[in-house]
């Protein structure tokens, strides 16, 4: 008889929703202790593929595992409803292009309205998933980023931040993103690249006060070119004076060889020069444009400068240098003899290490481009280009006028908007930044406190938290958490608001009736200027949305302004569990906003998962057409064959390769094995049955053994995170232990002719196998579980397999001796199978004897060896 998941799922959820039982058993119990495992929100808007599964499928083992321990487990759901995913979708559907089409074409009002429809609605297909994944928060009232009780903790938060002064308002080069036309934070960068094709140069710069004199830069961006400042060298090298072509260039001699092989020519060295001795040299601008003349009169800029240590976070301390001695090892310099000709131009507006150098020498800083990513009249004829496309006019015009020295096209892996997949580029704004000096060395402290699953999580972490650098939390867009500061028009003074109570308290007319707490509502709302009496009005940047779910830990209750009682009981978080990628995402984000508002860390443990890709080891993607999505495989596989693969392949922080074919295979076998045994014991049980053990042998003493040093195993496996040695070790014992060995053993002792007693006993011993699994598996696999439980209990009457203590090993069963007695006595009868197979006797024809050479014992396991190799 095969195993039927359709059927099987079918009857356990009519159970459950017949019952309630997934509402009634993840009620919180304040007698209990409580288990708090925070739901890291996954974007609403997107359906859920295998990935999504597993994620879903181990917080739900861990839930269900705690709350047969004994425990009070929180299984709230929660979704992300904010940022630029939202706001992208429905840029496609109404054909916006660009960012100006919102306010001059749709409206803000009617794109918010859009963007709430796309951002709700969805959650009741993922919630569906969960309940056919058995997943129980799928039961559950999910908590919303968009809802105002969520976006009031979130203005709270920042208040707290802001009274510990670490918001500030700073003009710094950041990630810009010119169709989306916002800023975007470092870590939202780190893994999104393509390869990009763009032109690179060797451009000569003319010695101010010598006619032939140059000095020779190396850029792969040469529209920044147009906002140099300055040149950088190194002190600690030498640079040589060459001629070429009746000119003098100055380049380093470490890289001399490299450009006389571009320029195909042997350069005739003039002098030999240390590096500190270009300090100082003023030099001519190459770029035709107002800003490059109007950098020309400041004395500091068009100059050679020495090249200092840049920190590797790009972190700078409130606009200002960090003291490079805090932090050794962190640094590298901004001048390398790997590349170029050893000499750097300088743009502090349009990137960090040149914007860390200008603020150590006090340069100016110049950024002539526009939201759009194109030049301001400031850049001159190059005026309205867009930055990336002006490149190849650039090379064109210093070709023109004699200061190309080489130009060519290099394939190089280059930063693109992680979803709109626009190319970025730096540049200068003014943003609003939360200070991570502070809150570092804590966050580090907190860090040490963690339990990291697996160990090497915890290093790694830290590392990420040593180059941390301030946060860029502003974003200039409109779906998402308005930022809660107003500035008075009049004196500049700015205000934080906490809550809405603050807001209806400081506004200056009364708020609408039914308040909506997103930019297009709050922005239409002024305050009275507590300073000057002067009108305030919020600042139009709304938070990014790593803010929305870095907060969720107390921003999912509405604490402090609702379920303080449970927050206070829940708080911190016992676990969360997400991809290694969320390390520099919501592991970060969630560890910055609780030490920044509470001083602690916000959770206890924190597990890692792996990503899952494709069947070769490819990443899923929809043009690539190789995704499985989570219906997908639940339709094929059935939630239980899906959920135990998750805890049987790889360990749960490796990439996995995803194949329903093995999934199938492997663990729809080890399913239908489990079915069978327990059909198996259900045909020879007699109505009623009791378990009843009077005259145990050998193989019942064996299997109590193994079955209690499977409870101890699986155990240890689900405390540590060894979710793939869990499913190992419960297929092995059910398909080599309990049916290949154990039942094949007993069918004698169940036959019809059986005497009564030795049947009861075996059959009792079946019975504690099968239970034991039921109970084991049932984090892992609940359909089946659930199923088995009701009917080895006979009745499906409101009881669910999850109120039942998690087993516990009864020690006085345990026989290691025995069980490693019967391992080797299971060798020998592999040994004598395969004789047989080898000599062509078939295991219908007995042995009269058989001669096993060994030192083991086989007193015990001597009976068996006959019995299962047919020796008479």
């Amino acid at each position: 008889m095969r195993y039927d998941f359709h059927e099987v799922e079918c009857k356990v959820r009519e159970y459950w929703e017949k019952y309630k039982l997934p509402e009634k058993l993840t009620k919180p119990n304040k007698k209990k202790p409580k288990f708090y495992l925070l739901d890291g929100p996954p974007y609403v808007n997107a359906e859920p593929h295998v990935g999504h599964v597993k994620t879903t499928t181990f917080k739900d083992i861990w839930s269900k595992f705690k709350l047969m321990q004994g425990f009070s487990s929180w299984f709230q759901p929660g979704f992300d409803c904010h940022g630029l995913p939202v706001e992208n979708m429905v840029e496609r559907e109404l054909g916006i292009k660009s960012k100006r089409d919102i306010v001059e074409k749709v409206g803000v009002n009617k794109f918010m309205e859009l963007c709430r429809k796309k951002a709700t609605g969805n959650e009741e297909f993922w919630l569906e998933l969960y309940r056919q994944l058995g997943a129980w928060r799928g039961y559950l009232k999910p908590y919303m980023t968009l809802e105002n009780y969520y976006i009031e903790s979130a203005w709270w938060s920042l208040k707290k931040m802001a009274e510990r002064g670490l918001l500030y308002e700073g003009e710094k080069p950041t990630y810009w993103c010119p169709h989306c036309q916002t800023a975007l934070a470092g870590y939202e960068v780190t893994d999104s690249y393509m390869q990009l094709k763009d032109p690179y140069v060797y451009v000569k710069f003319p010695i101010e006060g010598s006619e032939n004199e140059y000095i020779v830069i190396f850029t792969t961006t040469p529209w920044t070119l147009v906002s140099n400042v300055a040149i950088a060298v190194r002190d600690d090298e030498n640079y040589v004076k060459v001629k070429y072509k009746g000119e003098i260039l100055i380049i380093a001699e470490k890289r001399l060889e490299a450009v006389e092989e571009l320029c195909k020519e042997k350069f005739e060295i003039v002098e030999k020069i240390p590096g500190k001795e270009l300090e100082g040299l003023r030099y001519l601008p190459v770029i035709n444009a107002p800003v490059q003349h109007e950098l020309h009169e400041n004395p500091k800029a068009h100059r050679i400068y020495l090249s200092i240590p840049v920190l590797k976070s790009k972190s700078y301390k409130h606009g200002v240098l960090e003291d490079s001695q805090k932090m050794k090892g962190a640094f590298f310099d901004f001048v390398n003899m790997d590349e170029g000709s050893g000499a750097v131009h300088v743009a502090p507006g349009h990137g960090p290490e040149d914007y860390y150098l200008g603020q150590h020498y006090r340069l100016p800083v110049v950024s002539p481009i526009d939201d759009a990513g194109c030049f301001t009249e400031e850049a001159g004829l190059l005026a309205g280009k867009f930055v990336l496309d002006a490149s190849k006019l650039i090379v064109e015009d210093l070709e023109s006028r004699g200061y190309l020295l080489y130009n060519g096209i290099i394939e190089h892996s280059y930063p693109v908007c992680w979803r709109c997949k626009t190319p970025l580029i730096f540049r200068l704004t003014k943003q609003w930044f939360i200070a991570v000096e502070p809150i570092k060395e804590k966050m580090l402290e907190e860090n040490e406190k963690v339990r990291w699953l697996p160990e090497f999580g915890k290093e790694r972490f830290r590392n990420w938290l040593i180059n941390a650098s301030d946060w860029c939390i502003s974003r200039q867009r409109y779906w998402g958490i308005p930022l809660p500061i107003w500035r008075c028009e009049n004196c500049g003074d700015i205000e934080v608001i906490g809550s809405i109570k603050e807001l209806e308290k400081k506004a200056k007319n009364k708020l609408p009736e039914k308040l909506d707490l997103h930019k297009h509502v709050v922005d239409t709302i002024e305050l009275k200027c507590g300073k000057c009496n002067g009108t305030m009005k919020r600042v139009p940047d709304i938070l990014d949305v790593w803010f929305d779910s870095g907060v969720a830990a107390w921003a999912s209750l509405g604490y402090p302004y609702r379920n303080k009682e449970l927050f206070e009981w829940l708080w911190p978080v016992d676990l969360i569990d997400e991809s290694q990628d969320q390390i520099r995402g919501w592991f970060y984000s969630t560890m910055f906003c609780s030490v920044a508002v509470f001083d602690e860390a916000p959770y206890k443990a924190v597990a890692m998962n792996g990503w899952v890709l494709d069947e070769k080891g490819e990443k899923m993607s929809k043009s690539l057409g190789n995704v499985i999505w989570g219906k997908q495989a639940l339709k094929e596989l059935g939630a239980d064959t899906l959920r135990l693969y998750y805890c049987w392949g790889n360990a749960p922080w490796e990439q996995q390769n995803f194949s329903i074919q093995l999934a199938r295979k492997e663990i729809g076998r080890t399913l239908n094995i489990l079915w069978n045994s327990y059909q198996f014991f259900r045909m020879y049980a007699p109505e009623n049955f009791k378990p009843n053990y009077t005259s145990l042998k050998v193989e019942d003493k064996w299997l109590l053994s193994r079955t209690n040093s499977l409870v101890k195993e699986i155990t240890k496996c689900l405390e540590n995170f060894e979710f793939n040695r869990v499913g190992r070790i419960i297929s092995n014992f059910i398909v080599e232990d309990m049916s290949r060995f154990y039942i094949k053993l007993i069918r004698d002792r169940v036959s019809l002719h059986a005497d009564e007693k030795d049947k009861v006993t075996a059959l009792s011993v079946l019975y504690e196998a099968l239970f034991a699994v039921v109970r084991l598996l049932a984090p892992v696999a609940p359909f089946i579980s659930e199923y088995l439980y009701q009917e080895l209990r006979g009745s499906w009457k409101g009881k669910s397999v999850y109120e039942l203590k998690w087993p516990e090993a009864d020690e006085s069963k345990i026989n290691e001796a025995l069980e490693k007695e019967v391992e080797v006595a299971r060798t020998f009868i592999d040994a004598i199978l395969a004789a047989r197979q080898k000599a062509g006797v078939k295991l219908r024809w007995p042995l009269r004897e058989v001669k096993i050479d060994t030192t083991e014992p086989l007193e015990r396991t001597k009976e068996l060896i006959c019995t299962l190799s047919n020796i008479y």
